[in-house]
Formats: structure tokens, C-alpha cells, sequence
């Protein structure tokens, strides 16, 4: 039921391990070329995260801040994407606990059709949902998921990411993964055909 993610750099070859030594050493012409690879995937997570494009400016530059600061932690013979989207997961994290965000945070109620329709920073793949009903209800139904459930499907399902490296991120087994992805993928189900059966009822 979840769309896979688009490729932001499908035209890209993965960067070569010769780049990625230079960003290490913060050498600005690689540093570049990093955070532009990067720049799009994360921004993309975060405002799916965070359901507010906003806001996701925000704390993306904050991402791409520590990213910046912990950089000698890269491995450059590893796929730096698990690294990438940890300092993400993080930021996002400290955004979930800080007083700002308990203030203003409202669960998005199932019939709150406007405000459940989900705008997604990829254009590629907002042009689609414009055209295709069913994929926007299904962004709308995830985007309506309890932030958990939220973030191992993005993480699984659109960013692609092995198992093993998402639980090393969320500091959980991969079999907790597993079982946490499945019931996020049996919650979105049903929230899909509650938001299906409402627009129905409303048409």
C-alpha cells in the first residue's frame, strides 16, 4: 500500500568512496556534493515526519548542521545513507521532546479531511498524487499515523532502508522492527479504508 519513494538521484550512481574520504576531511567541493545528494531524501523525511513543509526547512538545516559537525564519523566505505538518516532521526527526535512541540502537538483526527491531505515535498511525487485519488489517500492515511508508526514505514517502505540499519537507529532488534512495521502497515489499512469509507459516505 505505500508508494515507493521516488528516486530523488535515480539518474545518480551512489557516491564513490573517493568523495566521501574528501568529506571527511570537510573539503568544501565534496562537502557539496554530500549535502546536495542528500538535501532532497532528507528534507522529504523530515516533512513527512513532521507534516509541516515549514518547519521541515528547519529542521533540516539542522540535520545538514550536525551532519556537518559529526562528519569525521562517516565511514567512507559504508553507504553513508544509514548515518544520514540516524542524524535525522535524532533531530527529529529532539524536535518530538522539546516543550515547543508538546505545546502546539494535535493528533490529526480521521475526519479532518483537509487537514489530513498531505502535501509531499517531492514534486514528482505530488504531481501523481494530484492525479491519482487512491495514492493521495494513501499519503493522507499515513500521515495520520502515530508519529512511530509514521517513521518505520517511511524508513522501511519509502526510504528503503535495510532492516538491519533501521533498527541500529531506532536501537531496537530487527525482529522489533519487523514486528513494528507490521502493525504500522495493518494500522495504515485501516485508517485507508476509514478515510475511504468517510469519503464515500461525505460523496
Amino acid at each position: 500500500m505505500v508508494p515507493a519513494r521516488s528516486r530523488f538521484h535515480e539518474d545518480e550512481r551512489p557516491l564513490a568512496s573517493a568523495v566521501l574520504e574528501r568529506v571527511v576531511l570537510r573539503e568544501p567541493e565534496a562537502m557539496d556534493v554530500f549535502f546536495n545528494f542528500f538535501y532532497d531524501r532528507v528534507y522529504s523525511h523530515v516533512v513527512n515526519m513532521t507534516r509541516d513543509s515549514v518547519l521541515g526547512q528547519d529542521i533540516t538545516q539542522e540535520v545538514f548542521l550536525r551532519l556537518h559537525r559529526t562528519v569525521a564519523q562517516l565511514d567512507p566505505q559504508r553507504d553513508p545513507a544509514g548515518w544520514v538518516f540516524t542524524v535525522a532521526t535524532n533531530v527529529i527526535r529532539d524536535h518530538w521532546r522539546s516543550r515547543e512541540h508538546k505545546r502546539g502537538e494535535r493528533e490529526l483526527m480521521v475526519e479532518d479531511q483537509e487537514q489530513l491531505k498531505a502535501v509531499h515535498p517531492d514534486p514528482d511525487v505530488q504531481s501523481v498524487m494530484e492525479r491519482d485519488e487512491e495514492l493521495q489517500a494513501v499519503w493522507n492515511a499515513l500521515h495520520s499515523l502515530r508519529e512511530a508508526d509514521r517513521e518505520v514505514i517511511l524508513l522501511r517502505d519509502y526510504e528503503e532502508l535495510p532492516t538491519a540499519q533501521i533498527a541500529e537507529m531506532l536501537d531496537i532488534a530487527p525482529e522489533a522492527v519487523r514486528q513494528r512495521h507490521s502493525r504500522a502497515v495493518a494500522r495504515l489499512g485501516e485508517v485507508f479504508r476509514e478515510l475511504d469509507q468517510s469519503g464515500s459516505t461525505e460523496s
